[in-house]
């Protein structure tokens, strides 16, 4: 569950979100939709002399200008979170989207309030929680794409992808309860529908193979189609499969390999012990023809600079923690304020994207709690090209589409343990 920030709205502002929070209860969308107008985006009059009251002093403190957005965002996300759960609740939140980017011109004679309004409303709307509600709104919509054209399409209309982006992507820094609450509702229901998919397809893959070997090919064709569900080709996405539910190196899969090293930890070796065991881990699944060229001089360098004055110390769970975000943050990302990302560029040009997901699961598996901080560098790669089109970031949709599938297998609720014989899916 996502952590919820601290309370926003103890002061008077809590009197417009309690106001709102009644009407959801009562009111249908329209007429919360109008109310949303007439307070926030006309400032003519409102029916309530209280809340209008309240709005009139909280646009006119000297503040107002930082606090105003939150103001208008939490209404929003109260209303979002309510309308969500409604059958066509869709379309509403569509219309709020529509109402803030599109008021209506302000009339001939207007009040200093409605142009006080009006000056706050175009500050909301330059602001990061306002892309965040445009985001969610996409992820919301669950917009279905055009498989042929998605090349053109800009990055960030996949966010209904990526679920294990959300977090990151769609809660914005005040974190409140609503806008919390809904994030986490889509991100389960589609986690639950993505795992249901690829267990339909993997299994579909299954008996199509047995079919085609027992009785032939013409029979096997007479199964009922189920398409691949990701966007990666179907033989790439057997070969993932494989990789990750399968085995992977030396005979053995990711779980093999990660609790055989769990277990050499339980002795607490020095950090330095750990460090040297952790490198020759890491690099048995590197092809050596990429890994002599340089990369396992550099990744073992790394590793070895990490933590140096403590190298006599016995390995706990802080430390671990530490050496593994240290290692996932040069391997993903150097820096989240400038996005730099060369090294993942050349695993993926060399090594391919499910190699390099298979390197970064394989750290993951003997550490978990780093799974929000790959997945948080992952949303900041998301964030940092969401305007580019698909096909001009191919590498970063081939990863994206690769740990979807890693993590449906090693963290979700998809049974892969029927399914890992399988040998030829997508040929």
């Amino acid at each position: 569950m996502f952590a919820v920030g601290k309370k926003i709205g103890s002061g008077i502002e809590q009197v417009i979100y309690e106001h709102f929070q009644r009407l959801i209860k009562t009111e249908t969308p329209e007429q919360l939709l109008e109310r949303f107008r007439s307070l926030f985006i006309e400032g003519v009059s409102y029916d309530d002399s209280r809340i209008w009251a309240t709005i009139e002093k909280l646009a006119s403190e000297s503040t107002a200008e930082q606090s105003f957005s939150l103001v208008i965002n939490r209404c929003c996300h109260i209303l979002i979170g309510h309308w969500q759960l409604q059958p066509s609740g869709d379309k509403s939140i569509d219309r709020i989207i529509s109402i803030l980017a599109n008021p209506d011109p302000l009339p001939g004679k207007y009040s200093k309030i409605s142009r006080r309004l009006r000056q706050l409303l175009k500050i909301y709307l330059g602001s990061n929680d306002y892309q965040i509600l445009h985001r969610l709104n996409t992820a919301i919509g669950g917009q279905v794409l055009n498989r042929d054209a998605i090349e053109l399409e800009p990055l960030g209309k996949l966010i209904t992808r990526y679920p294990y982006l959300y977090e990151h992507y769609l809660v914005s820094v005040e974190r409140t309860l609503e806008n919390i609450q809904t994030v986490e509702r889509i991100q389960h229901n589609l986690q639950d529908r993505q795992e249901a998919e690829l267990s339909q397809y993997f299994t579909y893959q299954v008996r199509r193979s047995r079919i085609k070997a027992q009785v032939g090919r013409d029979a096997a064709k007479n199964l009922p189609r189920i398409a691949n569900p990701t966007l990666l080709p179907s033989k790439d996405l057997g070969i993932a499969f494989i990789q990750f539910a399968g085995k992977a190196e030396s005979g053995g899969s990711y779980q093999d390999l990660s609790h055989h090293f769990a277990d050499r930890l339980q002795s607490k070796p020095t950090i330095k012990a750990f460090k040297r065991d952790l490198y020759k881990y890491l690099v048995a699944g590197i092809d050596s023809s990429y890994g002599n060229r340089g990369f396992n001089d550099r990744l073992g360098k790394t590793i070895d600079g990490i933590l140096v004055d403590r190298n006599s110390q016995q390995l706990d769970e802080v430390i671990l923690v530490k050496i593994c975000t240290h290692l996932l943050n040069y391997l993903v990302l150097e820096s989240s304020i400038k996005a730099q990302h060369f090294v993942l560029m050349d695993l993926i040009n060399n090594l391919g994207a499910a190699a390099t997901t298979g390197l970064l699961l394989k750290i993951v598996l003997i550490c978990p709690k780093t799974k929000p901080l790959l997945e948080s560098r992952l949303s900041i790669l998301f964030h940092h090209y969401e305007s580019s089109r698909c096909k001009d970031v191919a590498w970063l949709v081939k990863s994206l589409e690769h740990w979807n599938v890693a993590e449906s297998i090693h963290f979700g609720k998809l049974d892969a343990s029927s399914l890992i014989l399988l040998q030829s899916i997508g040929e």
